[in-house]
């Protein structure tokens, strides 16, 4: 059961949490919407376009703010407790520092929860919900063109931009039911130079409907052409074919793509078709060599990792928060930027050791979580064995004099 300071830290450290996650929350959702202004003006239903936005971003920025806010949280309330001498007063009679966290771990168990479910269940939901949104308006903008735009010898060198992306088309001549065609005529240009990428020729060409989970596509299949691709030298390959099947809508969504936010479909799966998918890709030959299948398993193991971190974050923000109340509370929170900053770039190194094969994908598991416990077990030692006037600095000096004399005896 809670006793009075459990409950008093508990209420402190909750409210303070909310009111930082809705702040940090609101400036990372704002810097993310400025990578979708285009995308705003091109769908021309902005509410709407907004709202699944908001769906769309909202799970993946709460697993990263729900974390922080605790950490900052829990090392606020115990330095304010500090600067009024609440805290000690509190060890004065006999409460120590594990007994502070003792609370703020039973909030952290259930911000954990809360993140966990939603990197592992939220985000990937939202991600096929935001799929079949794109889906849908580029079936749209596909439309639009095939019953407005499509004419007989005319260019229409417009379409589909985005992505870095251009196609040009040209027809000779189009059947009255606008379902088929001959002299065919498509230009891609994906390059920065203008020059095109591919150039594809057909004698005929037939547009008809296709289903794709559900959702219907419009594919323009090409017959009797030719397929033109620039070599570096100068020169062109040429390839002929007899069929090629183009999907429409799919070249159409690279209009709407937002960026780092378009993630690739493995990401959309749920934990245990995701975990099926990763057991497939390492049975794969290819699997030392693919880092693209590397990557995969190291964002899963970053969906946990994250969550995770609220089970520490809140006893390494109390033990930094109870300090001499002489001192400044300005060192505190450079230590909290110091531990996020440490969290982080561990994540970061792990993850670039896995996708390079210096380490197994795993590491990115393990490493940072082992480095939140090593930092939250020395900063607890530190705060149980000393008095808040002893500094960080000083505690590790007498630890590595004592490591020291440790090791002299022993030779």
């Amino acid at each position: 059961m809670f006793a009075k300071i459990d409950r008093l830290i508990f209420s402190e450290i909750a409210s303070l949490t909310l009111v930082i996650l809705a702040i940090l929350s609101t400036v990372m959702f704002l810097f993310r919407i400025l990578s979708m202004t285009d995308y705003l003006v091109l769908t021309q239903e902005g509410v709407l376009s907004l709202l699944m936005f908001v769906i769309f971003v909202v799970p993946n920025i709460l697993k990263l703010t729900l974390p922080l806010s605790l950490l900052f949280a829990a090392a606020i309330v115990t330095v304010r407790m500090s600067g009024d001498r609440e805290s000690e007063a509190w060890m004065s009679s006999g409460v120590s520092a594990l007994r502070f966290c003792r609370a703020p771990l039973v909030l952290g168990l259930v911000f954990a929860v809360t993140a966990a479910a939603s990197a592992l269940w939220m985000e990937p939901y939202a991600r096929q919900q935001w799929r079949k949104f794109k889906w849908i308006h580029a079936r749209k903008g596909v439309e639009a063109i095939l019953e407005n735009r499509l004419q007989e010898k005319t260019f229409i060198s417009d379409l589909f931009q985005g992505g870095g992306t251009r196609v040009a088309l040209y027809v000779d001549k189009i059947g009255q039911d606008k379902s088929r065609f001959s002299g065919v005529f498509l230009g891609i240009n994906s390059s920065q130079e203008g020059q095109p990428s591919q150039i594809l020729t057909a004698e005929t060409g037939q547009l008809r409907k296709d289903s794709e989970s559900g959702s219907y596509d419009y594919v323009f299949e090409l017959r009797n052409g030719r397929l033109h691709q620039p070599l570096p030298s100068g020169a062109w390959n040429v390839m002929a074919f007899d069929k090629l099947k183009i999907s429409l809508v799919n070249m159409f969504q690279k209009q709407f793509e937002v960026g780092q936010f378009d993630a690739n479909d493995l990401r959309s799966y749920f934990p245990a078709k995701y975990l099926e998918e990763l057991r497939e890709l390492r049975n794969r030959s290819d699997w030392g060599s693919n880092q693209r299948s590397v990557r995969d398993h190291t964002y899963f193991y970053e969906q946990i990792v994250v969550p995770l971190s609220c089970l520490f974050f809140p006893i390494i923000g109390v033990c930094l928060g109870l300090q001499d109340p002489r001192r400044r509370a300005g060192i505190a929170y450079l230590g909290l930027v110091a531990i996020v900053f440490i969290f982080y770039a561990f994540i970061m190194f792990s993850q670039q050791m896995a996708v390079k094969f210096v380490f197994p994908p795993e590491v990115s598991l393990f490493f940072p979580l082992v480095s939140l416990i090593v930092m939250a077990i020395v900063l607890l030692v530190w705060r149980f064995r000393h008095p808040p006037s002893t500094m960080f600095s000083e505690f590790m000096a007498r630890e590595w004099r004592k490591l020291f004399k440790i090791a002299a005896r022993g030779d």
